[in-house]
């Protein structure tokens, strides 16, 4: 969606047994379906509906279907009858050039992953065969990452994003790295004075660190990733968060870091593209962060707040729910959700959820 917005997009909830049944490294195809959607205490903040997907948004195991808690269940199936070959072996033909016609279409479509790590930022997002991380949670995080690239065949991470080098955001990608190797590495900064960024510049080894201009950009598969924040450089390292848009067709993602208020005036003074059709709020809904102005620029459809249950931050504040209800957007928040998967064709999204609830 470009600024001043195209027009809103058609948005549906999928259940997870046609999802997850082309959950590719690409993305997934379209489905049809509904599900409920957990109370997100956001108060207006928009109707929705999100389905259920495998634990953390990891493909269920063949032949099972998710269940709200991840649990699954299924019957064997019964052996063909004799005589029945012919048509069975008709049918496997039928299905393998379906299954071809879905794998060309999802090669083309963008998954992204908003991984569950408590209070910090993670996300995963995979598209035309290429990958992206950006952030990772934080350092207790790290295990989690390595067993979801694990279960994925994920063994290289063509580009990583750390928005920033605060813990909850950057103690993660070690774990991530302990597993895949990483192409293009891009952060805020260079060098910061904490373990947890002291263990990523380690496991990076001879991977240099790239510090992103706002305009800079790359391809991931069909999509495009462009850098847009910050507008002004800060030596506060929320301020200072790498904002970066993500755009498949019509298609948009917000991804904002810890960017608070002043980031987002620079942003919104440079004249950012900043309209999109899904925003990961930024700092994890705080009061400081997601100002009206801000908001009003993105007008978001929806709007996926990463956050620890229960967390001593008091996240997300009353005050930013209240500012995302006036949008009218649906608010997804991985505390009540579990990790949240959108998928994307460039045209419309899809959702599912670790927790959703199926409509049987």
């Amino acid at each position: 969606m470009t600024a001043g917005g195209a027009g809103r997009h058609r948005f549906a909830a999928a259940l997870l047994a046609l999802l997850l049944s082309a959950f590719a490294l690409g993305g997934c195809s379209a489905v049809q379906g509904a599900a409920s959607l957990p109370d997100t205490g956001a108060g207006a903040a928009g109707s929705g509906e999100v389905a259920a997907a495998g634990p953390d948004g990891t493909p269920a195991a063949p032949g099972e279907e998710a269940t709200s808690n991840g649990g699954s269940s299924g019957d064997a199936a019964a052996p063909a009858a004799p005589g029945e070959g012919e048509a069975s072996g008709a049918a496997d033909g039928a299905s393998d050039a379906a299954a071809a016609a879905d794998n060309a279409a999802a090669a083309d479509q963008l998954t992204v992953r908003f991984i569950d790590v408590g209070q910090g930022d993670c996300a995963l997002l995979t598209c035309g065969g290429e990958t992206l991380l950006i952030d990772g949670g934080p350092s207790e995080a790290s295990s989690k990452l390595y067993s979801i690239l694990k279960s994925l065949g994920i063994s290289r991470l063509d580009y990583i994003i750390c928005t920033h080098p605060d813990e909850d955001h950057c103690g993660g990608i070690s774990g991530a790295l302990n597993f895949a190797s990483c192409g293009t590495f891009f952060c805020s900064v260079t060098e910061h004075d904490t373990r947890a960024f002291a263990s990523v510049l380690r496991y990076l080894g001879q991977v240099p660190v790239t510090v992103p201009a706002v305009g800079d950009g790359f391809s991931l598969g069909a999509a495009q990733v462009t850098f847009v924040g910050p507008a002004q450089r800060t030596r506060d390292t929320n301020e200072g968060s790498l904002v970066c848009r993500v755009d498949l067709g019509e298609v948009s993602f917000l991804f904002t870091g810890d960017a608070g208020e002043e980031s987002e005036e620079a942003m919104l003074a440079a004249g950012a593209q900043l309209d999109a059709d899904v925003l990961k709020v930024g700092h994890h809904g705080s009061a400081s962060s997601s100002t009206s102005r801000f908001l009003a620029a993105v007008s978001p459809d929806y709007a996926v707040i990463s956050v620890g249950a229960g967390n001593s931050y008091g996240h997300p504040t009353d005050e930013a729910l209240a500012r995302l209800g006036a949008t009218g957007a649906t608010v997804l928040r991985t505390d009540l959700l579990g990790s949240v998967v959108a998928v994307t064709d460039g045209r419309d999204v899809q959702f599912s959820s670790t927790k959703g609830k199926l409509d049987n």
